[in-house]
């Protein structure tokens, strides 16, 4: 027994001594709910046995409390009593029982017969208690029938001078008014003891003497058991019953209550052992949780207004209770786990409809609505909308997602399930488009009907966007942007957007349909709010480039909430800032919108970022992060939720690898099969792009070349033939350079230098220049490779400069001047390493024709008749030192001995007819493709 209990245990003990010194006494024990009294009485009949006292024990019982001398029985029959004060008392008790008519309640005092019958029955306790001391206990008083309470008040009107204690105990209840008799026994106690629920300090000595041995661990053990308990003593039993140490038996954690089976046994036993009403207003607590209010729970039950407040507070002096709240979830679970599934219907449904009533938030309305699986009228479903919007912002998308679907089971096929439908298709394009795909039937049959609203209808038009019906989606998207509810329809201006991020650009009306006459069209037109005005300008950028509006617009986009913006905006507007020239900011607002997907667990909007992202890293030419994110784009959200846009950072994943080197890898990503619609889409233009770069690189030239000019033919048709969005014709200049055209290549450069206007777009006139440097004279190409490596720094694009770089240096050593071509070699294989690869062959060196290169710079014809005699090893040597490379540079590459490169030198040297690598001919670097690392 703990220091708090004992100290109860002694108040008694010395009361008894009292009572042997012939001092009669009556002691009190009270306390709350499952406070301990029967245990603490138990512990001390049994001390008071053991020290020689006669003992007498009687619980009361609320099945016998109308049986009259009930717990007086009980006295007689725990201890010995002379028989024939036994038959004297039994007969005088029926007789008087026999004597009241049918149905009357001994409430009146009691009648001659009893009383000479107890005063012979306790004229022999006095008796008995000469010799030794006796003992009464009588366990829930508030139980006993009225004669026995009106029996132990005659005896306590006869103890003054007697060697008797008399130990009652009753519960402690807030508001209790028990029969007066009662009240007069408990009122005449000469101690008093009230017991509470356990301290810390009191619940560590239980957790110590139940085997734990650290203290500072007991301690922290008994803190979680008062959190979970409330310090009601049997329930901190019952845990230490479930795991005596604290040990988690799955988890193995120490210090952790755990609720088990006991605890469960626990809290049933406390709701049931007083009132059957204190388990109705458990649950009703458990149903209504944050919102029980005494008068909701009244009418939730229902019961009378003035009996809530009053089991409340047994409740919460039981510990079970902690500011009108149950004390613990684990409580809570206990309780809702006695519903059954009619009671729980009954009453989370009612609860709903109590909290629709008083306002309460709809998404705590329809939390009780899942819970009881059912929808009892039309402000129901009403609730379960607004609801779904309210938790979709709050993060938890498992809740929007499944009273929609408990919505639109119970409210038929009519107006109300389309917009269950559509609501639906709105959260799956937050975390799987796929899964909008069943609803989309019906709602184009509606729409088709006339009998679906504006916002209803951009879940299914963005569908039809992402899965490459463009026809079908500009066709619905300009109906309902010119329909007299566009004006009051979020999202529109973001639909354009998306059309414009899909298909380049601006969605127009269709070429069967004619204007609407200007009066009429411009009264049906959205308002022209910020982000409407950004929509309209973005189609401006790739013509006009960027502007003080189109600026604003992007922002305006980027600072709105993501729960409240589509990701495509998101995207198309970071891509406007990135391409543009405004990298920082790009990517400044790249970060924070994916630490806001994260947080919120957008799946769509993360994959949708992690595309973009990786589009920019490549831009950057960061190609090991272009890789990471565009694999992690593509593992967020299936190929079938891509749709058509799996396009995008399947073509960037295929451009980093190729660029990496890693050929093989991105074979497999081409062999992938994708949608047909990708390519009516830009993703499909930059599919084009990348694989035309695959063939590139592995020599399949007129692949290539055709896969660049299908992608121009596409942008030309479309009228989206924009150099900063896709740069085919410098690719396909490439291309020609491979096959020997260099009239066509220039051409094609010109072109595209054209388009992009004086100014703007640095990159995309950086990497148009390096390659028209390729098909110009030697005399000018270092001057523009110059320009083309400095636009490039300006841009920041690594990789491309590192190429440029390589460019330069080729040039300086076809002119002599190997120590320049050197360093500028190093900085473009520093340049190289940072992208993560070394993949970064000169244009001038991709095998163009023997006589291009001699019509540009002719070597000496004895070096050329040499180049002939070196072996294949001794040529791969030669190429690297005439890129200026160490010879421990070309053994690691060429996986050979420092050792085994200088013999190589020495035969090539002789063969060349050179005495050093300085004066290797420049003719080397055409075989610098054939070096793999």
């Amino acid at each position: 027994m703990f220091t708090g209990r004992k100290k109860h245990l002694d108040v008694l003990l010395s009361s008894l001594t009292q009572a042997q010194s012939g001092s009669g006494q009556v002691a009190l024990v009270t306390g709350c709910l499952a406070s301990g009294k029967s245990a603490l009485l138990q512990q001390f009949s049994e001390t008071a046995d053991s020290s020689g006292a006669i003992v007498f024990n009687a619980t009361g019982s609320r099945t016998e409390r109308d049986l009259p001398m009930g717990v007086v029985w009980q006295l007689l029959h725990s201890t010995p009593i002379p028989s024939k004060v036994i038959r004297r008392f039994s007969r005088f008790s029926r007789a008087e029982t026999a004597g009241r008519s049918e149905g009357e309640s001994p409430s009146g005092g009691l009648r001659r017969g009893e009383v000479l019958a107890l005063n012979s029955l306790f004229s022999s306790l006095l008796t008995l208690a000469r010799s030794r001391p006796a003992v009464i206990i009588v366990d829930d008083l508030h139980f006993a029938d009225n004669a026995s309470l009106q029996a132990l008040l005659f005896l306590r009107h006869r103890l003054r001078s007697s060697r008797v204690l008399v130990v009652l105990s009753s519960w402690d209840r807030p508001g209790y008014v028990g029969p007066a008799v009662q009240m007069e026994l408990m009122r005449q106690a000469h101690h008093r003891i009230r017991l509470g629920r356990l301290s810390t300090e009191e619940i560590t000595e239980l957790v110590l003497g139940a085997g734990h041995r650290d203290p500072s661990s007991a301690a922290d053990l008994a803190a979680g058991l008062g959190v979970l308990s409330g310090g009601n003593p049997l329930l901190v039993r019952a845990l230490l019953d479930d795991s005596p140490l604290g040990v988690d038996e799955e988890s193995g954690q120490a210090g952790r209550p755990v609720a088990g089976e006991a605890f469960q046994r626990a809290v049933l036993d406390c709701l049931h052992r007083w009132d059957p009403a204190l388990m109705e207003v458990a649950r009703g607590l458990a149903v209504l949780d944050d919102h029980a209010a005494p008068e909701l729970i009244a009418r939730l039950l229902p019961m009378q207004p003035d009996t809530v407040p009053q089991l409340l507070a047994v409740l919460e002096k039981a510990g079970l209770l902690h500011q009108g709240r149950l004390g613990s979830p684990e409580i809570a679970a206990v309780v809702r786990g006695t519903l059954s599934g009619e009671e729980t219907t009954r009453l989370y449904s009612r609860a709903a409809e109590l909290l629709y009533e008083h306002g309460a938030m709809a998404g705590d309305v329809a939390r009780r609505l899942l819970r009881a699986d059912t929808v009892p009228g039309p402000w129901a479903l009403r609730a379960l909308r607004q609801a779904a919007e309210q938790t979709l912002a709050e993060n938890d998308v498992d809740s929007a997602v499944r009273g929609l679907e408990l919505g639109l089971r119970e409210c038929g096929q009519g107006p109300e399930a389309l917009k269950f439908r559509a609501a639906l298709v709105r959260v799956a394009w937050r975390v799987n488009p796929s899964a909008a795909a069943r609803h989309i039937s019906p709602l184009y049959d509606a729409l088709n009907l006339g009998q679906l609203s504006a916002r209803d209808a951009a879940p299914l038009i963005r569908h039809l966007l992402w899965q490459g019906d463009r026809a079908t989606a500009t066709r619905l998207l300009w109906s309902i942007t010119s329909s007299p509810e566009a004006g009051r329809t979020a999202g529109l201006a973001e639909l354009r957007i998306a059309h414009e991020w899909i298909y380049g650009a601006p969605c127009e009306p269709p070429a069967a349909e004619s204007p609407a006459p200007s009066g009429r069209s411009a009264a049906r037109r959205p308002a022209a709010g910020p982000q409407s005005r950004g929509s309209a300008t973005l189609s401006t950028l790739w013509r006009q480039g960027m502007s003080e509006a189109l600026l604003n617009g992007v922002e305006h986009i980027l600072q709105g909430r993501l729960g409240d913006t589509i990701p495509e905006a998101g995207a198309m507007a970071l891509l406007v800032l990135h391409h543009s020239g405004h990298r920082k900011r790009a990517e400044y607002w790249h970060g924070v919108l994916s630490a806001e997907a994260a947080r919120l667990d957008a799946p769509t909007w993360q994959a949708v970022l992690a595309s973009v992202g990786a589009d920019m890293a490549m831009r950057r030419g960061d190609l090991a992060r272009a890789s990471a994110l565009a694999r992690e784009a593509l593992s967020r959200l299936h190929a079938q939720s891509w749709g058509a846009a799996i396009g995008f950072p399947l073509s960037t994943l295929v451009l980093a690898e190729t660029a990496m080197g890693r050929y093989e890898e991105a074979s497999k990503l081409l062999d992938l099969v994708v949608p047909e619609a990708v390519f009516d889409t830009v993703a499909g233009l930059q599919y084009l792009y990348a694989r035309g770069h695959y063939n590139l690189a592995v020599d399949r030239v007129l692949a290539a070349a055709g896969d660049f000019e299908r992608c121009g033919a596409l942008m030309r048709e479309w009228d989206v033939d924009f150099p900063a969005l896709v740069p085919w014709r410098s690719s396909l200049a490439q291309a020609n350079l491979r096959l020997g055209r260099s009239r066509e290549t220039a051409e094609l450069i010109a072109q595209q230098l054209d388009l992009l206007g004086p100014s703007e777009y640095a990159r995309t006139r950086g990497l148009s220049l390096r390659v028209l440097a390729a098909a110009s004279p030697l005399k000018e190409r270092c001057a523009l490779l110059q320009e083309a490596a400095l636009l490039l720094e300006q841009s920041e694009d690594r990789l491309e400069l590192a190429r440029t770089l390589n460019d330069i240096s080729q040039v300086y050593q076809t002119l002599g001047d190997l120590g320049r071509a050197r360093l500028v070699a190093r900085r473009a294989t520093q340049e190289a390493k940072a992208c993560n690869t070394d993949v970064v062959t000169p244009l001038q060196a991709l095998r163009v024709p023997k006589q291009v290169i001699r019509s540009q710079s002719e070597p000496p014809t004895h070096q050329t008749d040499g180049l002939v005699a070196l072996s294949e090893a001794e040529r791969k040597v030669a190429t690297l030192a005439a890129y200026g490379h160490t010879n421990r540079e070309i053994g690691r590459k060429l996986y050979i001995t420092v050792s085994t490169v200088e013999q190589h030198l020495t035969r090539v040297y002789r063969k060349l007819n050179v005495r050093q690598r300085t004066d290797l001919p420049s003719e080397l670097t055409r075989y610098a493709s054939d070096i793999r690392p």
